[in-house]
């Protein structure tokens, strides 16, 4: 009797609620409201990137690929728009299409060829009703400054991706600097933007931002800030990398530089920064990651600068000219999990054997890619009793008789992968080696 009586009234609520086939019949309304101007709102990702066009069978909106819904109360919570537009021309974007779904966290529309928003029905006109709105994609569109205004209103905000539009340069009264207003903003990305170097004193405002990408925003020469508040205090990650950066300046240190003690992830990969980069980074005391992959590292690095970074987990020196630290015992980096010194001294300057008697030094290492350019007889590895990856290879030119020694495996008995080129390696010691407990 219990359980019939239960059974009543879930129906009787269900149908209070506005239920139809699992989701509120006022949102189903609006999702195809939303289909003339995203087709395929109820197709499945896979079959698009297959270029197979099935819709979905589900007439239960929250079953569908590209819509999400609270287990419990059937409310539309996330709509993953990514690519769903069958336009190849450019449009306006009426967002007021968008408020029938008053517990939307998350909008991603990256990839619609969308350039601005009708008249005065811009992002602004979702700031009253949708206050749960924590995360927006609006990458990879055709978006310019003009929007901007419109966005600093959705003060929920968390999470803002304007990657892959056409923002440009421009003073603070009409530029990035009006998205300081959102005061709960901690992810923001403006990557493949031609901002230019003062994106940076735009920023400085930004209090509540953990991440930051400016990824190929064509920042140039030396990056210096003529006056920092010290606003990114709680900045964790920062993406620097595809721009023509020469130089650090005093970005980081120095009286007028920005505070970054939180800073735990650095990348810095495709610029063209050269050895002083690490008298730069000196004051980052919390870095973990630290990538610098294709820049114009060249000679010998002092690892006196290197060393200060204690905290770092991670570093990446690959496709540089590096050929080796000094001292060569010298590096300190106690907690480096991560190591990749691959691709260097491509022009025939590389690593020598003798590198890895710094390597030897860290004993936490748990991945190695590095490439030896010039060696004689057997390469040894001792002092890494941690290593779990290894990936090495060996550019010799003729004369030089580079090997590796499969005995000293028995000093890894964490190690899992093993990727050896270009190595004289005994056949018969591979053979008896073919049964380590991990490889």
């Amino acid at each position: 009797m219990e359980s019939k009586w239960l059974a009543m009234v879930l129906v009787v609520l269900s149908l209070g609620s506005g239920l139809c086939d699992g989701c509120l019949e006022e949102e189903r309304f609006a999702l195809f409201q939303l289909k003339p101007f995203f087709e395929f709102i109820d197709y499945k990702f896979q079959d698009l990137i297959n270029n197979i066009y099935e819709k979905e069978s589900s007439s239960n909106c929250c079953e569908w690929e590209r819509v999400e819904c609270n287990p419990i109360t059937r409310r539309v919570t996330h709509l993953f728009l990514n690519y769903s537009s069958n336009m190849e021309i450019d449009w306006y974007l009426n967002a007021s299409l968008f408020l029938p779904f008053e517990k939307l966290q998350s909008i991603f529309l990256r990839g619609n060829f969308i350039t601005g928003c009708v008249a005065n029905q811009g992002f602004e006109r979702l700031s009253s009703k949708l206050d749960k709105l924590e995360n927006l994609d609006l990458s990879n569109n055709h978006f310019n400054n003009s929007i901007l205004a419109s966005l600093s209103e959705l003060s929920s905000l968390k999470s803002l991706n304007l990657a892959g539009n056409v923002f440009t340069r421009s003073n603070p009264t009409n530029g990035i600097e009006m998205l300081s207003k959102l005061n709960n903003l901690e992810t923001l990305d403006l990557s493949g933007n031609r901002l230019g170097n003062n994106i940076l004193s735009q920023l400085d405002g930004f209090a509540s931002l953990k991440s930051l990408r400016l990824e190929y925003c064509g920042l140039e020469g030396t990056l210096d800030i003529q006056e920092s508040n010290n606003n990114w205090m709680k900045l964790k990650e920062l993406y620097l990398e595809g721009n023509e950066i020469e130089s650090l300046g005093s970005l980081f240190h120095g009286k007028e530089g920005m505070k970054l003690n939180k800073l735990e992830v650095l990348s810095l990969r495709l610029n063209f920064l050269n050895n002083s980069v690490f008298s730069s980074l000196v004051e980052l005391s919390n870095l973990k990651s630290l990538d610098l992959f294709f820049n114009k590292l060249e000679g010998a690095i002092y690892t006196k600068d290197l060393n200060v970074l204690s905290n770092l987990e991670e570093l990446i020196l690959s496709g540089n000219e590096v050929n080796g630290f000094i001292p060569s015992q010298g590096l300190r980096l106690m907690n480096l999990k991560h190591l990749d010194l691959s691709g260097n001294g491509l022009s025939g300057n590389g690593f020598n054997s003798s590198i890895l008697s710094s390597v030897a030094t860290l004993p936490n290492l748990k991945t190695l890619r590095i490439d030896i350019s010039q060696c004689n007889g057997l390469i040894d590895l001792y002092g890494l009793s941690n290593l779990e990856e290894l990936y090495m290879a060996s550019n010799s030119v003729a004369g030089n008789d580079c090997g590796f020694s499969l005995q000293s495996l028995g000093l890894f008995p964490t190690l899992k992968t093993l990727s050896l080129g270009g190595f004289n390696i005994n056949e018969t010691t591979m053979a008896s080696y073919s049964h380590h407990s991990k490889l």
